[in-house]
Parts: C-alpha cells; sequence; structure tokens
C-alpha cells in the first residue's frame, strides 16, 4: 500500500505562533531564530557523543518551538490515518537496521527529551521515539511529494560558473506546521562541514551541500511498484553520509548509485559543483521501456532520452518527478504534473536567451502563470505547495532561499528570497 500526502488546499489566513526563546547556546548545538527559519550549528567537535549532541538539540528546540512535538505529531496525523499509521511504523522499524549507527543515536537522543517515550500514541501532541523516527524516515515511510531540480553552467551562465535552482513542493501541514520549523543546519566536523536546508529535528538531506561544493537535492520518482521496506535504506540519510565522506560530485553519485544500497522508494537525485550538473535516477522497480531494464544512472544534458521526451538546451540539466533516460521506466509521458512543469521549465529558460543570470534562474524557479497556481492542473514551478526554493552557487557558495512565511499558508505572489551566508 502506497501512502499519499494529503494535498489539500491552502487558504490566507494568519496563523498565530507560539513564541520560544529568540534563540539557544549550549555545548555542540547553536539555534538561532532568524524570522522564517531558524539558523543551526551541530557541532561534533565538542567532544559530545552523537545521543548527547542529540539531547541537546532537542532540548534547544524545544526552547525556541516550545510547541514542536504538538507541530510534528499533528503533521504526522494529517499524512496517515490511524490504520496507516500502524503500518508506517512496520516499515521504520524495516529500515531502522539499516540507519547509519551514529545517526540512528542522534535520532535516539533527541527522543528521548520528548515526552511521547515509548508509547505511540496517534494524535496526542507528544512524539514518542517511533514517531520521531518516523519523522525522520518520512521520505522512506510515506509518500507523495513533489521537486524540481534546475541547472545552467558554462557557456549558458552569465559568469560561467554554475548555478543550481531547486524547488521543494511539500504538504505543509494545516497549521502551516513544516515551515514553522524550517532551518538552515550546518553539520561542524573535525575536518569538514556539511549544509543542509530541511527542518529542526530532521537529519537526513533534502537538499544540501558540503565544503567541497558539492550540492544535491532529492525528487521522488514513483512508478507504483509494489513497495517493500524489508532490508531497505533511508536515502536522505545516505545522501548526507555521501556528502559528508565524498570529496567530488562524482563519488557522491556513485555512493547513491551503489545496487548494494536498496532504498524503499525509487528517486532522482540532482548533483551539481562548481562545474556542471547531473540527475541520478535511482530506479530499482517498475517496467523499463524499448526492451530496456530499469535503470539506477546518470543523465547528463547529452544523454538520449524516453520517446517524446526532448531537452535541447546546451549547458544546462533539468528535472522533475520522473525518470526520462532512454530505456528507463516511463513515469513522466503520463503525468500532468511531470509533464506542465517540464514543459515550463524548458520554455521559461528559452526564453532567457543563450545566458542565464543568478537572477533569471530565479525567475525560472518562480515562474507562476498565477499567483501562484493550483499544483495539479497548471504546472506552475513555484505552486501553492512550494514551501522552498534554493537558489545556489557551488563555485561561490552564494545562497538564497525562500522559505515560506510562517503564518500564512498561501504563498506569496512575490517571493522573498534570504540570502544565507555560509561559514
Amino acid at each position: 500500500m502506497i501512502l499519499l500526502l494529503l494535498f489539500q488546499a491552502g487558504c490566507g489566513e494568519e496563523i498565530p505562533a507560539i513564541a520560544g526563546d529568540a534563540s539557544f547556546q549550549a555545548e555542540g548545538v547553536s539555534i538561532v531564530n532568524k524570522g522564517n527559519y531558524y539558523n543551526v550549528e551541530i557541532d561534533f567537535t565538542c567532544g559530545l557523543t552523537h545521543k548527547q549532541l542529540g539531547e541537546a538539540y532537542a532540548k534547544g528546540i524545544l526552547k525556541v518551538v516550545p510547541n514542536y512535538e504538538s507541530l510534528v505529531d499533528s503533521y504526522i496525523g494529517e499524512n496517515l490515518t490511524s490504520y496507516e499509521n500502524k503500518y508506517a511504523m512496520y516499515r521504520v522499524e524495516d529500515i531502522k537496521p539499516q540507519v547509519n549507527k551514529e545517526y540512528a543515536e542522534e535520532i535516539e537522543g533527541m527522543a528521548s527529551v520528548f515526552s511521547g517515550g515509548s508509547q505511540n500514541k496517534f494524535k496526542d501532541n507528544k512524539i514518542s521515539k517511533d514517531e520521531f523516527f518516523l519523522f525522520n524516515l518520512f521520505t522512506d515511510a510515506v509518500r507523495g511529494t513533489q521537486c524540481s531540480y534546475i541547472s545552467v553552467y558554462g557557456d549558458r551562465s552569465d559568469d560561467h560558473r554554475n548555478m543550481v535552482a531547486r524547488n521543494l513542493d511539500w504538504y505543509g501541514g494545516s497549521v502551516n506546521q513544516l515551515p514553522k520549523i524550517q532551518a538552515f543546519i550546518t553539520y561542524k566536523y573535525t575536518d569538514k562541514k556539511v549544509y543542509s536546508i530541511g527542518y529542526l529535528g530532521y537529519m537526513g538531506i533534502l537538499t544540501g551541500f558540503n565544503d567541497h561544493k558539492v550540492f544535491a537535492g532529492i525528487l521522488d520518482s514513483g512508478t507504483n511498484a509494489p513497495y517493500s521496506s524489508e532490508g531497505r535504506r533511508s536515502y536522505p540519510l545516505d545522501l548526507r553520509f555521501a556528502l559528508e565522506n565524498t570529496k567530488t560530485m562524482k563519488e557522491a553519485a556513485e555512493f547513491m548509485q551503489d545496487p548494494t544500497k536498496l532504498y524503499s522508494f525509487n528517486h532522482n537525485i540532482g548533483f551539481s559543483d562548481p562545474d556542471t550538473s547531473i540527475i541520478l535516477e535511482n530506479n530499482f522497480s517498475g517496467n523499463g521501456t524499448n526492451g530496456h531494464k530499469v535503470k539506477r544512472a546518470i543523465r547528463t544534458e547529452d544523454s538520449k532520452l524516453n520517446n517524446n521526451v526532448s531537452w535541447g538546451i546546451k549547458n544546462s540539466i533539468a528535472s522533475v518527478n520522473s525518470f526520462i533516460l532512454y530505456g528507463n521506466h516511463d513515469n513522466h509521458s503520463s503525468n500532468k504534473y511531470n509533464t506542465k512543469r517540464w514543459n515550463n521549465i524548458k520554455k521559461q529558460l528559452q526564453n532567457k536567451g543563450s545566458t542565464v543570470s543568478f537572477e533569471e534562474l530565479k525567475e525560472v524557479a518562480c515562474y507562476a502563470d498565477g499567483s501562484p497556481g493550483t499544483f495539479s492542473e497548471s504546472g506552475d514551478v513555484y505552486n501553492k505547495m512550494t514551501l522552498q526554493m534554493v537558489i545556489f552557487q557551488p563555485d561561490t557558495l552564494k545562497l538564497e532561499v525562500f522559505f515560506r512565511p510562517k503564518n500564512i499558508r498561501k504563498n506569496p505572489g512575490n517571493p522573498v528570497f534570504e540570502k544565507i551566508t555560509v561559514s
């Protein structure tokens, strides 16, 4: 059974927030309220264990967001029925043994601070240990998200530096639960740093990069194949490991492409470095096309694509939530969510001419034939489900992010981007 997120209609009402402390500082953990997001640093050089850092992080979260537990618990409750929640917990139990030990210790340390303990009571405004694992394994155990990824480089970039635009289109919750906990997180180690644009308490990578200037963003790509969680891994947590332990885009992609690493749901990953970008089509189920088997393979701008799919824009690449490599499973051509956004990305990028600036790439990511349009029908790149838009230049670490405002569910007609200094 595939569990689908509830794509509920947005509304423009003000939603009051429960005010917490403006900042939190303790050994190994710093959290600062920046308005629409929280700036977080987790310092693994401080001498604390991963579990102890998890405990400190959770204590900090509760200081700055006192109703964090009710926000996360209600978000889970809106995406699952009580019956589905039971089976989601079974999936969590299947996936947990394959989670990196240190990451599991972080999650367990955080869960020990929350009030739910070992009791998995549905919609009780508390977070239990299993429920917090479910929150961290959401992309692996609960399905139904959309995203897009666009990159220009070489002669198409006005300064010849690679630039990336990545939109995260998720259900934010009936009372904006996710926007209220969105964060820019720095994982600091002795010899490296990894950065995540995500959510307080979420320890995997939805969108992120490392100090070797390798950038990555995940995009679900369902094939309607039977779901299995047995022996499967978490791809956002594995992506964090890849960014922490590789130095090049090629190495990171190869790590995620490894056929011995089995995942519960097919997906794409956009990868970028200072020079270029690629799309990993990480497909392990669903029928191939044109007599081919399914693929876990890299797509470049020059790759041969399935019939009736074209790109043809030199020095650029893009992805929506579908596989398009020649011979790969075709979950694109009959899916209006994918085909309309794909065609609009192509059209808007072509309209920018032979070169594209940072601001012009931002305009492509912000394309909406409305204010902004409905998700399913319009094909808008920026739509009512968009929670984050990330514009990034790996070479210079120039980063700007649109975070949906915490207190309104209807996305603004003119999204405002935050300039984030990467240190």
